[in-house]
């Protein structure tokens, strides 16, 4: 449907029939109640109605057509109604008798209104039964909720959306199961839509990347489709929503608001930007004039600086300022990014720029239509060329005019601030575009002109495009001026995982010439492969447990802090997590990266201390890096809401890898296995990581699969309690810790990881780049890390559900052999161990650059490379021993 119809959708001709009601029932309450009573009254009356019944959205298109949920704004709109006539009447005392006259009348007037819009609703849901005032829709989400979702609309017409199709370009389900036809992937909406004449599309979790979904959301919404969403958590909305949230059967739908920058909305934009520029000019002229004797006793001749600036759709136009220094040359003005703190700058020049009055020429932009009052600020085409290379939709900001000031500057971010920053600002401006926008933006201006532009007070020194190209490639140290970044990673436990991780980052951090310390205990292999990576280790003597020993292990720390005198902090897991932001409490950049929460490992009055310490905590943790979507959720389900950002785990995709039935084979004989269909599980052996489960479904795996093996990799605390009952059970073996790893998944069938909770575990990620099928657990990390066609997911603790999937997978090879090509092309587009320590090395980057005062440009033009420097290989090697003890069963 178009746009000039949408605002009845889906209620078509109904809608003139609810404005209606309104009127006619104050009239109706009228005739009743005071017959002799004006025209004029009874016209104000309908009018407060009208307008009171629109203000509390009884008049706009909404599914659910219900008068129980429209009672309190009926009563609302009656009360409203009643109040103005009586005020409106002549000659009214506040007495008893008027007190009663109001009630009485409001009460007929909400009677009427209810038996009308029971009429009127009763009519809806009999056209949209018909057919004769329903939609067709698309369903975007083959998974359980939009599956749901699908069935209600069909069996419940009169919500008046008709599903046509489902697209999902993973379906959990066979295509052949679902209730309407299957139209392909993402990629196929949009021509679906084309094809079945459907202008209405529901986006419930389609199995896509968030990035991919919001911009086919977005490209729907810029063609003036009606779009619906189920939000996150929508059981938790329940019947009292918000007014866009609609509640259909047991799912909240909510409706986007539609694309704003329409042409009638874009000319009445116009407007308000001729008349308040042409006033402006008026009025401003004695200041204008000012600043321009003032620029001219500075700098000479030439009052006013022209340069070439990108405007809307990428064309370019004049830009004109007061002109605060003449620049050496065109190349200085085209290419030099700020002159704040230029030597050559006056004391007017230093005026203008701080008050921004050097702005005030490009009224005569906006005048002439180069530019509007309120958009994003224009840039030149040297720079619009290297930030669209660089930052995902900076070419998205030209869909509207450049303006005088705009949302991203109001919000402070103005100088040398960061770039992606902006970016974002700058498109949710127009994206959620509204002249009431415009007009709250203009009055925030001002105040915000009377504040600094943060910043800082280092100029930034920027690169040539081909010399950051060039640099990019050697990937050189990261340096800004003659600093690079200190950082201080801060672990317990060193085994494991974590370990694993954070070896990842400290390989990465090294190659790019960073100076980089590890503080962590003795134990484990960590301190060796750090210190063969190239990072100084201290020693840190910390239990993994909190206790008694915390306030020492919390001054030692402070002790190493003070030596190493960090840039950033970088906390690791939840004790380092304790004793590192007790130390430092703020005073330095602080990263903290859970690796999974600690209050999901307890429970009772422990669990409320746990999560109460962690909102505490936040106020000194500058960033939350989590290292799966699901991690960062929970927290903030928990009240933990300080700034994160996720950067998956990542694996060496070079070091597992795939490797045939041969290869099967020759492992098999390597570590002593017989040639049998052979499940393994990798992992601490610790209630964590779910290897009790695991043993309990092995007997049902044994009856179906008779001769199949289960081998346990790791070691740790539950060691002597899962080899006794291992020893109760058919071929079943615990082989220690190993450095072979490797090995052992090549030697696999079926690889398990049955967690109880996890950030994201990386075991099973190893498991997919090796090309295994994983049967994992649904815990926190898992549904971010395991795609359901790498494998399959199970309910936790629910171990018939767990054996069963191992035993589909076994006799099934043809099926494990698909899983396992899913799953490493998965890994290989979102997992590689480069790409995680690449996201991380640039928060810290970051980081480090706002602590010294600096913008993000320079991360803009040079972004960071791979360094193919981060292989995390524990094997003997002669620069480090080898410390990880090795046992073989």
């Amino acid at each position: 449907m178009r746009a000039g119809a949408r605002d009845a959708l889906p209620l078509r001709g109904i809608r003139p029939l609810l404005v209606l009601v309104d009127p006619l029932s104050v009239l109706l309450a009228v005739v009743v109640l005071r017959p002799g009573w004006s025209a004029t009254v009874v016209a104000v009356g309908t009018v407060a109605a009208v307008l009171a019944a629109a203000g509390t959205g009884l008049h706009r298109s909404r599914l659910v057509l219900s008068v129980i949920e429209d009672v309190p704004k009926l009563a609302f709109t009656a009360a409203v109604a009643a109040t103005v006539l009586l005020v409106a009447a002549p000659s009214r005392r506040l007495d008893t008798s008027t007190l009663l006259e109001l009630a009485t009348t409001a009460g007929v007037t909400f009677v009427a209104m209810v038996v009308l819009r029971t009429a009127v609703y009763a009519l809806a849901h009999a056209l949209r039964r018909s057919g004769r005032s329903s939609h067709p829709v698309i369903v975007v989400g083959a998974g359980t909720v939009g599956v749901r979702l699908t069935r209600t609309f069909l069996a419940r017409p009169q919500h008046g959306l008709r599903p046509v199709g489902i697209v999902d370009s993973a379906p959990q389900v066979d295509p052949r199961d679902l209730p309407v036809p299957y139209l392909g992937g993402l990629d196929r909406l949009e021509s679906a839509m084309v094809d079945l004449g459907v202008h209405d599309v529901v986006f419930a979790f389609p199995d896509q990347p968030d990035a991919e979904t919001t911009d086919v959301v977005r490209r729907c919404l810029e063609r003036d489709h009606q779009v619906f969403v189920v939000p996150r958590f929508f059981e938790m909305m329940g019947l009292d929503h918000h007014r866009r949230v609609e509640v259909v059967g047991d799912i909240a739908l909510m409706r986007l608001r539609r694309w704003g920058l329409r042409p009638v909305t874009l000319l009445l934009k116009r407007l308000l930007d001729v008349t308040a520029s042409g006033v402006a000019l008026v009025l401003l002229a004695p200041i204008m004039l000012a600043c321009a004797l003032a620029v001219r006793v500075e700098t000479g001749p030439g009052v006013i600086f022209r340069q070439l600036r990108v405007g809307r759709h990428g064309r370019p136009f004049q830009l004109y300022k007061f002109r605060s220094l003449k620049p050496a040359s065109e190349a200085e003005s085209a290419t030099a990014w700020s002159i704040d703190h230029d030597d050559r700058l006056g004391p007017v020049g230093r005026f203008l720029r701080r008050t921004s009055l050097d702005e005030l020429p490009q009224l005569v932009n906006v005048l002439r239509g180069d530019m509007s009052l309120v958009g994003p600020r224009p840039e030149r085409p040297y720079f619009v060329q290297e930030f669209t290379a660089q930052h995902e939709r900076y070419d998205d900001r030209h869909r509207v005019a450049a303006g005088l000031t705009g949302w991203a500057q109001v919000n402070d971010l103005r100088g040398d601030t960061p770039i992606e920053a902006r970016v974002r600002f700058d498109n949710h401006y127009i994206e959620n575009w509204s002249l009431w926008t415009d007009v709250k933006i203009l009055l925030r201006t001002a105040r915000t002109l009377a504040r600094p532009a943060p910043g800082g007070d280092r100029p930034l020194v920027l690169m040539p495009a081909s010399e950051a190209e060039e640099d990019a490639r050697r990937t050189p140290p990261t340096r800004l001026g003659d600093a690079v970044p200190r950082v201080l990673h801060v672990a317990q436990p060193t085994t494991e995982g974590v370990a694993d991780v954070l070896l990842g980052y400290v390989r990465d951090q090294v190659a790019r010439g960073w100076d980089v310390t590890v503080a962590c205990p003795s134990s484990g292999w960590l301190a060796a492969a750090a210190r063969g990576a190239g990072a100084r280790v201290l020693r840190w003597e910390a239990r993994r447990s909190p206790g008694p020993t915390v306030p020492g292990e919390v001054r030692r720390l402070q002790r190493i802090v003070d030596r190493v005198d960090p840039d950033v902090v970088h906390l690791h897991s939840a004790k380092a997590g304790l004793a590192g932001r007790l130390a430092v409490r703020g005073r330095r950049t602080t990263l903290f990266q859970p690796h999974a929460w600690s209050f999901e490992a307890v429970r009772g009055p422990l669990r409320w201390a746990t999560i109460r310490w962690e909102r505490h905590a936040q106020r000194w943790t500058t960033e939350l890096v989590c290292v799966s979507r699901g991690e960062q959720l929970v927290g903030e389900q928990q009240g933990i809401r300080a700034g994160a950002t996720v950067a998956f785990n990542g694996v060496d995709v070079e070091r597992f890898h795939p490797r045939g039935d041969a290869a099967r084979q020759a492992a098999r004989r390597r570590l002593g296995l017989p040639d049998v269909p052979t499940v393994l599980c990798v992992g601490r052996l610790t209630a964590q990581k779910g290897q009790g489960d695991l043993l309990d479904a092995w007997p049902h795996v044994r009856e179906r699969v008779p001769g199949a093996l289960l081998v346990l990799v790791g070691d740790g605390p539950d060691r002597d309690e899962l080899q006794q009952r291992a020893d109760t059970l058919d071929d079943v073996r615990l082989v220690g810790s190993r450095n072979d790893v490797e090995d052992w998944l090549a030697a696999a069938d079926v690889v398990a990881a049955p967690s109880r909770w996890e950030g994201m575990a990386v075991a099973p990620l190893e498991a997919m780049a090796a090309g295994r099928s994983v049967v994992a657990t649904r815990t926190t990390g898992m549904e971010d890390s395991v795609p359901p066609q790498a494998g399959v997911l199970v309910d936790v603790g629910n171990v018939r559900q767990l054996a069963d999937s191992i035993i589909a997978r076994l006799v099934d090879a043809d099926r494990a052999a698909s899983e396992g090509e899913a799953g490493r092309a998965h890994v290989e587009s979102h997992h590689d161990v480069r790409a995680s320590a690449r996201e991380v090395a640039r928060q810290t980057l970051r980081h480090f650059r706002n602590g010294r005062g600096e913008g993000d440009v320079l991360v803009a033009l040079q972004p960071l490379a791979l360094t193919g420097q981060v292989s995390v290989d524990r094997r003997p090697a002669a620069r480090f021993a080898e410390v990880r003890r090795v046992r073989t069963d």
